[in-house]
């Protein structure tokens, strides 16, 4: 079957839905390019979390579909410096005095393609970060990034690219907070919903959610484990296969579906992330390519993931979500 596309509305916001014969996906570019709902057709499910009202998404946009994080995950006091410019981003996590999420996933982004190329849907928006005044306030670098979504067979191809124009290298941590449907059958039991990251190494936490340098060595994560019960919000360093990637998964039997997502060699981290009470219905798995305040960190660059891009440099972060049965 061949794929298709189409512009639509999703609460009333422009969309694009991307569509094959196992796969349904509706992306809102205005909404930070946030891939807002992705159904597994042959069971009738939807496997991300996906808000039913306006009011319910812009209360915590960050809880749904998978929201763009640049930079990810928390900044001690929004505050780091490199070649010596000091970065100021806004603290709007204020319980624990920290930035948190970035700046690009509240941010209206232009769609640039929308197309159909036999069995492959693809779209992809655009963000001129250069021109926007409020992102140069706290991040003075000419940049662009570009993310293009292909819906093929199974798959879900997202592959994030990221263009200095600038004549000075710039900091680049890009990551994910994709929020998964736990379970995908919301009538099923959570304890046979299991999940695995390919991690070893669990990353101390201060009370302020904030990597102490510390770790400690665990086999829970690998070997796979329910979010049942429990509160989860933890990073461990990513380990990667002999082709460079670092793939996780989800499986609910009594859904009978299961789920792999794939991040390449430049996702080095993942956090998990389960909600802050018992009633939350879903299960975050957000690839990082740098670890929470790897600016901040007394640590190795290969250890923490942070880097920068160089002038007129260009770098292309690929992952991706497949679907199948048990």
């Amino acid at each position: 079957m061949s794929s298709t596309i189409r512009n639509c509305r999703f609460l009333n916001e422009e969309a694009v839905l991307l569509e094959n014969e196992y796969l349904e996906a509706i992306l809102v570019p205005s909404w930070g390019s946030n891939l807002i709902s992705l159904k597994w057709k042959p069971a009738g499910m939807h496997l991300l979390k996906t808000p039913e009202t306006k009011e319910e998404y812009h209360a915590n946009p960050c809880l749904f579909g998978i929201p763009v994080l640049f930079p990810p995950n928390r900044i001690d006091h929004g505050t780091f410096t490199y070649e010596g410019k000091t970065y100021s981003l806004p603290i709007n996590e204020k319980p624990l005095q920290n930035h948190l999420h970035g700046f690009l996933y509240d941010k209206a982004w232009t769609l640039a393609k929308a197309e159909a190329e036999g069995r492959r849907g693809i779209a992809q928006t655009v963000l001129n970060a250069g021109k926007d005044p409020d992102i140069q306030r706290i991040f003075p670098h000419s940049f662009s990034i570009a993310i293009t979504y292909t819906l093929e067979e199974h798959d879900l191809h997202i592959d994030a690219s990221v263009v200095n124009h600038g004549e000075e290298p710039m900091p680049l941590g890009l990551g994910y907070h994709t929020s998964f449907r736990y379970p995908f059958n919301h009538e099923g039991d959570k304890t046979e919903c299991v999940f695995s990251l390919p991690a070893s190494k669990h990353w101390d936490l201060s009370d302020r959610m904030l990597p102490t340098g510390e770790y400690s060595e665990t086999d829970g994560f690998k070997a796979g484990r329910t979010a049942a019960g429990e509160r989860l919000d933890d990073m461990l360093a990513a380990e990667h296969d002999q082709a460079g990637n670092s793939t996780a998964e989800i499986r609910d039997r009594l859904a009978g579906i299961r789920l792999s997502y794939e991040g390449d060699r430049h996702f080095k981290h993942w956090v998990v992330y389960n909600g802050k009470t018992d009633h939350e219905d879903l299960l975050c798995l957000e690839p990082y390519t740098w670890m929470t305040n790897a600016p901040n960190l007394d640590l190795p660059a290969d250890v923490t993931g942070f880097r920068a891009l160089g002038p007129n440099e260009e770098l292309t972060m690929r992952s991706k979500i497949t679907i199948g049965g048990m």
